[in-house]
């Protein structure tokens, strides 16, 4: 946890502390600390290693961040996501220091999500609409400062929130880099939605998406979290679960409508992605109506 700050120090403008319950850990996003500064020029954090996730939203100004030995620029709009628990450093611009927004999160779905976002590989996030964000730091310094009841649940939803801003930007970035980013990605998406009973190959999907086959795969798990077979896989299942649970059709039907050539590997899917069988969750389903 050895760490460097090269002063002089920011101005605080605002500052919130939090210590959420071991249960709250272990279920919840929690907010460890958050706050509100303007940056001096030379103000410098780096650290070996620091328990929990920081946040920072680039309000005004210019800054870096530093992850898994590069560095990269930051600006009025954007979001870092450091990984504190690995060597890394922040820094403002010299000449156009930044006002940052800040949090650090930590517990087991935030340090999922950051693994999902991978945000060792690419910490920022170009925000379509930074006002959302903005509005969500400071819904999250209220409940700090306010302390309600449930406050660990209330931070929780306020974080869940700003991250599915953070997978939105993944997936359509605002400002996409043409390397990194492909606009038809959603189009894809939806069509794959729709059309999710065609038996689609990954080669297939990446010709449609403009991109090599390790490029759009790499593309697609970075903005979904899932492979383009296993996203796929689980809408049809989610088609299933509908079908089960509204209409009569026999199991066999509803898995080859689904386009499963087999029911057994239907069934297989279903529980595996459910937890129940399809007839089990069918049952499940009747008796929850009665």
């Amino acid at each position: 946890m050895d760490y460097t700050i090269i002063m002089p120090a920011p101005q605080i403008l605002a500052s919130y502390f939090h210590t959420p319950s071991v249960l709250s850990q272990r279920l919840f996003h929690t907010v460890l600390r958050a706050g509100h500064l303007q940056s001096a020029p030379d103000y410098v954090v780096e650290r070996l290693s620091y328990p929990g996730h920081d946040l920072l939203l680039c309000l005004s100004g210019k800054g870096s961040v530093r992850s898994q030995g590069k560095s990269f620029p930051m600006t009025e709009g954007q979001l870092g996501w450091i990984d504190c628990r690995e060597p890394h450093s922040h820094w403002a611009d010299a000449r156009t220091p930044w006002e940052l927004y800040w949090l650090r999160a930590d517990g087991e779905q935030t340090r999922a999500c950051a693994e999902a976002l991978a945000v060792g590989e690419q910490p920022l996030f170009d925000l379509a609409d930074a006002k959302n964000a903005t509005a969500m730091f400071e819904h999250i310094f209220a409940l700090l400062h306010e302390r309600p009841l449930a406050l660990d649940a209330s931070l929780h939803a306020a974080m869940a929130g700003l991250i599915a801003l953070l997978f939105k930007a993944r997936l359509a970035p605002h400002r996409p880099d043409p390397a990194e980013a492909d606009p038809r990605l959603p189009a894809l998406l939806a069509r794959m939605r729709r059309d999710y009973k065609r038996p689609w190959r990954v080669e297939e999907l990446a010709a449609l998406a403009g991109l090599s086959v390790p490029h759009f795969y790499r593309r697609f798990r970075k903005a979904t979290g899932a492979t383009p077979l296993d996203w796929l896989r689980r809408e049809r299942i989610n088609e299933a679960k509908r079908q089960l649970s509204q209409s009569r059709d026999p199991i066999a039907a509803i898995a080859e409508q689904l386009g499963y050539d087999d029911q057994f590997y239907f069934s297989r899917d279903f529980k595996k992605l459910v937890g129940l069988s399809p007839r089990h969750y069918r049952r499940q389903e009747i008796a929850n109506r009665r």
